[in-house]
């Protein structure tokens, strides 16, 4: 069953996938009705139902939704606040954190890579990332006192688990579980909110711990992209967010989309974002 606040979600996600595509031609997008893109106007008014709600559960401070179709932005609205304590409304070219999407991104430079014949599919991590070689899988958890045994994996990862989520290893910091608690003990963290940190430094450390099964058994979603951010700056000899904005962000024309935003970028009372397309923040 999908909820009210899936709907929500997905909703959000559709409009932030909308407005990426549309940045690849953003020349040819222009503002227009709904009716000369053959959409019904009507129940695009919905749309405000639905945020405004949102605001009024207080799900979130501020919401933004923008419909392109056709190359026509047919649908661009913002709601309540960008900081609710300064009463600074939500702007129509608003920038947002759009967290796991970073994951999507990231897939397409591995691609990229691929079609370059820089690397297969089928390449065991360890290639790449020597301490990933002879892998293990958790077998008996003691949640006492954390500590585990384990088994030799029946094989390695490979780019594909890991682009697939079928690697073993799992999230740092949500989900829960033994890799929870085995992740906090080796200072294993998630991306989101780091600063000034070496992506290599937590792969790594990563690599030294077990699988929560054998690679190709199972999915479970977890740090694999992470991995492949740092396949990606072996491979390409750039940092992850240089290979970003020189092969995807610049050609693209996605002039605000970054992994730490720039002072000038934030809102604030006095300046808001000056932007000819809406922008992004990548986790």
């Amino acid at each position: 069953m999908i909820t009210r606040k899936k709907m929500f979600a997905i909703f959000v996600l559709i409009s932030l996938l909308n407005t990426v595509n549309a940045q690849v031609n953003h020349h040819l997008v222009i503002p227009s009705s709904p009716t000369a893109a053959d959409m019904s106007e009507e129940r695009l008014q919905r749309i405000d139902t639905v945020l405004q709600q949102a605001l009024n559960d207080k799900w979130t401070n501020g919401a933004e939704a923008l419909i392109i179709r056709h190359g026509k932005i047919i649908y661009n609205k913002s709601f309540g606040y960008n900081d609710l304590e300064k009463k600074i409304k939500m702007p129509d070219n608003g920038i947002f954190r759009i967290a796991s999407q970073t994951k999507a991104v990231t897939s397409v430079a591995i691609m990229m890579l691929y079609e370059e014949g820089k690397l297969l599919l089928d390449d065991p991590v360890s290639m790449y990332i020597p301490s990933f070689k002879n892998p293990v899988v958790l077998d008996h958890y003691n949640e006492k006192d954390t500590t585990y045994t384990t088994v030799p994996a029946k094989s390695e990862i490979t780019i594909l688990h890991l682009l697939t989520h079928t690697s073993g290893i799992a999230y740092a910091q949500i989900g829960g579980g033994p890799s929870n608690s085995i992740y906090a003990k080796n200072n294993i963290i998630s991306g989101l909110g780091l600063e000034k940190k070496l992506l290599a430094d937590n792969i790594k450390k990563l690599a030294a711990l077990p699988l929560m099964h054998n690679p190709g058994e199972q999915y479970t979603y977890g740090l694999n992209t992470d991995v492949l951010g740092y396949i990606v700056e072996i491979v390409s000899g750039m940092s992850l967010d240089e290979f970003f904005h020189k092969r995807l962000f610049e050609p693209l024309g996605m002039k605000d989309t970054y992994f730490q935003l720039g002072v000038s970028k934030f809102f604030n009372v006095n300046a808001l974002v000056k932007s000819t397309c809406p922008g992004y923040c990548l986790c």
